[in-house]
């Protein structure tokens, strides 16, 4: 069994993660998913928090630190997926000053390599997001 592994692009803002968790959860009827999130935002003394608090509030969803100099994120992100979890991943990491059409990070691959999860993408819009009906399976 392996979970739904949902990535959203282009990550272009910071608001990108709180639209989604609000969205999932209201128009697309998935809740309890999980956020890899910035360490400088998922570790922050006031961020977490806030980050932690509004995603149990709008969806019950949770949030882990994903350091890309680290593996331990990505293990978690693992176990997840193959407990059948669902999980949000911004495949172009957090590089938002080199703009919307940056490519995926390796880490995003390398996920699904090791879970072959339910796949669904995403698309992020100034004042709307959907699913991409287009690809829906396990690249």
């Amino acid at each position: 069994m392996s979970g739904l592994l949902i990535l959203a692009r282009p990550h272009v803002s910071l608001w990108d993660g709180p639209r989604i968790a609000q969205w999932l959860a209201r128009s697309a009827g998935i809740r309890g998913v999980l956020f890899p999130v910035d360490p400088d935002y998922a570790l922050h003394p006031v961020w977490a928090p806030l980050l932690r608090g509004y995603g149990s509030l709008v969806g019950g969803h949770r949030m882990i630190p994903l350091d890309s100099e680290s593996p331990f994120g990505l293990r978690t992100l693992v176990r997840a997926l193959r407990q059948g979890q669902a999980v949000v991943l911004f495949p172009q990491g957090t590089g938002l000053r080199e703009g919307p059409d940056r490519p995926d990070r390796p880490g995003a691959q390398w996920l699904m390599d090791q879970t072959h999860p339910e796949l669904r993408n995403v698309v992020l819009g100034h004042r709307a997001i959907h699913l991409d009906e287009g690809a829906s399976g396990y690249a």
